[in-house]
């Protein structure tokens, strides 16, 4: 499952729009419990920033088997929220919008495009002045007829 927080999807086509999914998770605010702090005279437990980003893997885990449920192979503009739940407890949630996506093949550069300077350059006389040296390929832009224009 592609969960991603942007909202397109580059290289790929949407073709459904499913809606949207979101996964719930509770936490007890007890920050022994949830391994934030260790009973140890309540230090600060060095493994706290595992723990959280396990919170959050496991909030994105169960977003992807919802969106799974509805069909979709994706979720796209993916987030996280949170809020207090009474005095003991918080809520992490991660929402986003069930997709169907299908990858596109790459799209060809038009032939007639000059290549990249890299691509180039060792077609480049050496240079002893200083100057950057064109390729031989690129347009003569020294009127409006030698400017490329797009075709449809």
């Amino acid at each position: 499952m592609l969960v991603v927080t942007t909202d397109h999807l580059p290289g790929y086509e949407i073709r459904a729009v499913l809606g949207e999914v979101v996964s719930s998770q509770a936490r007890t605010r007890n920050p022994y419990r949830e391994g934030v702090k260790n009973l140890r005279g309540g230090a600060y437990d060095p493994k706290a920033p595992e723990n959280l980003t396990r919170w959050r893997t496991d909030a994105v885990q169960k977003l992807g088997e919802e969106a799974t449920r509805l069909g979709a192979n994706a979720v796209i503009g993916m987030r996280f929220d949170h809020r207090e739940v009474g005095e003991m407890w918080m809520e992490l949630c991660a929402y986003g919008t069930a997709v169907v996506a299908v990858r596109q093949p790459p799209v060809n550069p038009p032939t007639d495009q000059p290549k990249v300077a890299a691509e180039t350059a060792h077609l480049a006389e050496p240079l002893d002045s200083g100057a950057i040296a064109e390729a031989p390929s690129a347009p003569n832009l020294g009127s409006a007829a030698g400017t490329p224009t797009p075709r449809d």
